[in-house]
């Protein structure tokens, strides 16, 4: 809205150019430390590379996470671009402005995702077989011995439908 604002007076350098410069910077910082921080776990005093975390996923390429670190605080700044009056059209840095946030965006998911995929495997929310609420040794075959038209299997807590003779025999003669 600062932007707006400053544009309708006139893109001059009065206040509200101040304040428009003013809440961006706050903005961008404010962005890029949670983007670093939360989001990505990333600037981590005591990690075995600087500035990483102790765990990473993609060990190999070390070299794009101080790239995705010094992309990431570039473009969250992208809004400069507004501030020239002369050089390219509005509409061109627009465009710009949005393509970078595209991949900006890109770049965000692939290191939020590594970093929610490491956080799941420190808390053992990973696993290749899911418990279930019983044993399947203690599997029974008792039957229900109330009522007979009761077609119903017991296996411990688990009861399975099973249609009686009769049903089937009326389903095959039509």
């Amino acid at each position: 809205m600062c932007y707006y604002v400053w544009r309708h007076q006139g893109a001059g350098r009065g206040t509200s150019f101040v304040f428009f410069c003013l809440l961006g910077i706050i903005y961008s910082i404010y962005a890029s430390s949670w983007d670093l921080l939360m989001d990505w776990s990333l600037l981590r005093p005591h990690a075995r590379f600087k500035f990483l975390r102790q765990e990473l996923l993609y060990s190999n390429s070390i070299p794009f996470y101080y790239l995705a670190i010094i992309t990431n605080v570039l473009i969250r700044f992208i809004w400069m671009i507004y501030i020239p009056k002369r050089g390219p059209s509005l509409a061109l840095r627009t465009w710009i402005v949005a393509l970078l946030e595209i991949l900006r965006r890109c770049q965000w998911n692939v290191y939020r995702l590594e970093n929610e995929q490491i956080g799941n495997m420190d808390q053992y929310r990973i696993t290749r077989e899911v418990p279930l609420p019983y044993s399947l040794d203690d599997v029974s075959l008792e039957t229900d011995m109330g009522d007979e038209d009761d077609r119903a299997q017991v296996y411990g807590s688990v009861h399975l439908f099973r249609p009686n003779n009769d049903s089937q025999a009326s389903l095959n003669d039509d």
